[in-house]
């Protein structure tokens, strides 16, 4: 399983992949609402589980996104 973790800004998301034992697999800075970050991710493996920072805002598009082609993801709420 290869977990992606997406660091949202206004204009860019950065992500980074790990593997089960928490090795760093790749990381990508991508343009904000673009499909780049989706096809990054698919050559990553098939297992795939996403977590994404809650904000909402500016994460909506993405969230639309994975529901219809990620296997599995979670929100993470800011505390």
């Amino acid at each position: 399983m290869i977990v992606i973790g997406v660091d949202v800004h206004k204009h860019s998301l950065t992500a980074v992949a790990v593997d089960e034992p928490g090795r760093m697999l790749d990381e990508r800075r991508v343009a904000a609402a673009g499909e780049e970050l989706l096809v990054w991710a698919s050559g990553l493996g098939s297992e795939r589980m996403w977590a994404l920072e809650d904000c909402r805002q500016l994460t909506r598009w993405l969230e639309r996104q994975l529901w219809s082609v990620a296997r599995s993801w979670c929100g993470c709420r800011r505390s």
